[in-house]
C-alpha cells in the first residue's frame, strides 16, 4: 500500500522553495501546524530525515534533495494527467519545463514556444536559462524536464551521470569584428593576425574553454581585455571598437543592441564544431512531451534555419 500523499509532497516542494515551514504555510494558505505535521508523517513514512535545521530556516539532506526532485517530477506528471483527463481528446498536454544555455535561447525558445502554444495548446510551456552545470543541477532536482547545452568535452561526462544526450546540431566557432576593422573585407580570417589585438572572452561555461582551445589549436595567445558571460554585450563592445571576439551561435542580423553594426566572418582555419543537445534524465524514459520538443528543436536548429 502506498502511503504518501500528493499533499505532503506538495508541502515538502513548497517547504524546499519557500525555506521554511511558516514562509511556506503563508504561500499554501494553511497553518503552520498543518504544514508541520504532513512534512512529519512524510518523514515517519519514508523513514528519512528530510530537512536538517539552519540558524536561518531549513536546509534539505541529501535524501530530502532527493525526494524533492521525484516530488517535483511526479507533481508535473499529476498535473499532465489532470489535463489529459480533463481533455480527453488525445492531444498532447501537462507541463514541458526547458532548461536553456543562455546563447542558445535567443535562437530556439521563442520558436518553440510559439510553436507548442500554436500545436499543443494543452502544455503548459515554460522555460529557464542558465550556464551548463546550472542547467543539469536543475534537471537533477526535477526543476526542469531536459535541459539544451553544448556538449564540448561533456559527453563522457553526461553517461557517466547516467544521463541521455541527443544531438539537435552542431555550430562552428566564427570571428566579430569592427567593421573598420583592417581586416573586415577579408573572406576568411586567421586568428594569427589578430594576436596583438585585444580580445572580448565570452566566459560563460563552458564557452571560455572552448574558445581558448580554438587559439591553442593555432597556436595564437589571446591578449583578454575583457570578460564577460553576456554574449550581447560582447557584440555591444566589437561593435564600439573595444575589440574583437569568437562566438558560435549566429543571429540573423549583424547589429548590436545599440544598434551599431559589427563584421562576422569565417575563420581560415578548420575548428572542432560545438555539439548542441538536448539531456534528459537517463532513469526514465522521456515524456511525449519532451520527445516531441526534441523532434521541434531539431528541425528549428538546422544550419539553413540558423543562417
Amino acid at each position: 500500500m502506498i502511503n504518501v500523499t500528493l499533499r505532503q509532497l506538495d508541502y515538502l516542494v513548497a517547504v524546499a522553495e519557500h525555506g521554511t515551514v511558516t514562509a511556506a504555510a503563508q504561500a499554501l494558505h494553511l497553518s503552520q501546524s498543518t504544514v508541520s505535521s504532513a512534512i512529519a508523517d512524510l518523514e515517519r513514512i519514508l523513514k528519512i530525515n528530510l530537512f536538517v535545521r539552519q540558524p536561518r530556516g531549513l536546509s534539505l539532506t541529501r535524501d530530502g534533495e532527493m525526494v524533492l526532485a521525484e516530488a517535483r517530477r511526479l507533481m508535473r506528471e499529476v498535473s499532465s494527467l489532470e489535463r489529459r483527463v480533463a481533455g480527453l481528446s488525445g492531444e498532447l498536454a501537462g507541463e514541458l519545463h526547458i532548461g536553456c544555455y543562455s546563447t542558445i535561447a535567443p535562437l530556439l525558445l521563442p520558436a518553440v514556444v510559439t510553436e507548442f502554444m500554436d500545436h499543443y495548446p494543452a502544455v503548459d510551456v515554460n522555460f529557464s536559462e542558465g550556464s551548463q552545470n546550472a542547467l543539469l543541477e536543475r534537471m537533477e532536482q526535477g526543476k526542469s524536464d531536459v535541459a539544451v547545452m553544448y556538449a564540448y568535452r561533456f559527453r563522457n561526462h553526461l553517461t557517466d551521470l547516467g544521463h541521455t544526450a541527443t544531438k539537435l546540431t552542431s555550430v562552428p566557432p566564427y570571428v566579430l569584428l569592427h567593421p573598420e576593422h583592417r581586416l573586415a573585407g577579408a573572406e576568411t580570417v586567421a586568428l594569427r593576425d589578430l594576436a596583438d589585438e585585444p580580445y572580448i572572452l565570452f566566459d560563460l561555461e563552458p564557452g571560455g574553454q572552448y574558445f581558448l582551445s580554438v587559439f591553442e589549436a593555432e597556436g595564437v595567445t589571446p591578449d583578454i581585455r575583457f570578460r564577460t558571460p553576456n554574449s550581447e554585450l560582447v557584440r555591444c563592445l566589437v561593435a564600439r571598437g573595444a575589440g574583437y571576439s569568437l562566438l558560435s551561435q549566429r543571429p540573423k542580423t549583424t547589429v548590436s543592441y545599440e544598434g551599431l553594426p559589427y563584421v562576422a566572418k569565417e575563420l581560415t582555419a578548420r575548428h572542432e564544431r560545438l555539439d548542441v543537445v538536448a539531456v534528459t534524465p537517463g532513469d526514465r524514459m522521456p515524456s511525449k512531451r519532451v520527445a516531441t520538443f526534441i523532434e521541434m528543436a531539431v528541425r528549428l536548429l538546422r544550419p539553413e534555419v540558423l543562417r
